[in-house]
C-alpha cells in the first residue's frame, strides 16, 4: 500500500472547501465572463499559506485586465491600481503580484482577452 500524504491531503480538502470563484471577486458583478477553467486554476494556483478571500481579487484582477488594459508600468501606479480593485484582501501589491502574473500567463496560454477585446 502507497505511503499517505497528510499534506497533500489537506490541501485538497482545503481546496474543496473553497466557496465561490474568481467572479465573486469581480469589482462588479458579471463585469466579464469568467472562462472555462480559471476557476480551477486560480484554486490550484493559489497559496496555501494565503486566504482565498485575500488572493481571489488578484486573480479578478488580471482577469479584467487581461489584453485590453494599458498596465501601469511603474510598481507605485500598480499598487493605486491594486488598491483601487483589490476587493477586501488584506494583502498589499506586492503580495499578490506574482499571481496576478501568473494568472496573466494562464490566460494568454489560453487565448482569453478580456470582454472589451470579443
Amino acid at each position: 500500500m502507497g505511503h499517505f500524504d497528510s499534506d497533500h491531503f489537506h490541501r485538497l480538502v482545503a481546496l474543496l472547501n473553497q466557496s465561490g470563484g474568481v467572479g465573486e471577486c469581480l469589482p462588479y458583478p458579471d463585469m466579464t465572463p469568467v472562462p472555462t477553467g480559471f476557476d480551477e486554476f486560480a484554486h490550484r494556483d493559489s497559496q496555501a499559506e494565503l486566504d482565498w478571500s485575500d488572493v481571489c481579487p488578484a486573480y479578478a484582477l488580471a482577469l479584467v485586465t487581461a489584453g485590453s488594459y494599458a498596465l501601469p508600468q511603474h510598481e507605485s501606479d500598480m499598487e493605486v491600481l491594486w488598491d483601487e480593485l483589490g476587493g477586501k484582501s488584506t494583502r498589499r501589491w506586492s503580495d499578490v503580484r506574482e499571481i496576478v502574473k501568473r494568472a496573466w500567463a494562464w490566460l494568454d496560454a489560453h487565448h482569453v482577452a478580456s470582454a472589451t477585446q470579443r
